[in-house]
């Protein structure tokens, strides 16, 4: 039962550090990874990425008190704008508020349901997140086999967090082992 504890306070810290590094990350940074063109999309128009770009930049400075004061619910209110226009980073932020309760009342279902829409767009730390969310079974059923899908998701990406879950799920659940062993083998075949 300890290792089960330790383990997770591992994902919980884990989550941490992704959400401030995500809420942290300037426009300008995001614009020169590049991976930013795959997660710079919208559902809708074009004008409507422009527009949610935008929406998420605000609500990331009200998040972190950059050049305005700090405000968790305006920062949810701008989130949630670029959301609605399926903007995957925003998706991804307004889970963040949603799982740590900042501008909005914590539920773990809401950031399971904004993680897993910034997941299918490909968003690592979402995709991360969702894994850690389905091992501990919060906001959604307790389910290891999803947990890792979303983390295999999220380390093909580079989230090397996500590579050491995989190996920490194997060890406690060794019928996860055979997913790795039979990958490994597949990826290398013509």
């Amino acid at each position: 039962m300890r290792a089960h504890h330790d383990f997770t306070k591992q994902f919980l810290l884990a989550a941490c550090g992704a959400a401030l590094w995500v809420l942290s990350t300037s426009l300008a940074e995001a614009q020169s990874a590049p991976k930013a063109d795959l997660e710079d999309v919208a559902t809708t128009q074009p004008a409507d990425l422009t527009t949610a770009k935008l929406e998420n930049t605000i609500g990331t400075r009200c998040a972190l008190g950059d050049g305005v004061p700090q405000n968790y619910v305006l920062a949810a209110q701008w989130f949630d704008k670029a959301a609605l226009h399926g903007y995957a980073k925003a998706e991804y932020n307004l889970g963040m508020q949603y799982y740590f309760g900042q501008g909005v009342s914590k539920d773990e279902t809401k950031a399971a349901y904004w993680w897993a829409k910034a997941a299918a767009q490909g968003i690592a730390a979402a995709q991360y997140n969702l894994g850690n969310l389905y091992f501990l079974g919060q906001g959604v059923p307790q389910d290891y086999g999803k947990a890792n899908l979303w983390w295999r998701k999220a380390a093909a990406l580079g989230n090397i967090q996500a590579t050491s879950n995989l190996a920490t799920l194997a060890r406690l659940h060794p019928e996860y082992q055979t997913v790795a062993v039979v990958e490994k083998k597949t990826v290398g075949a013509p």
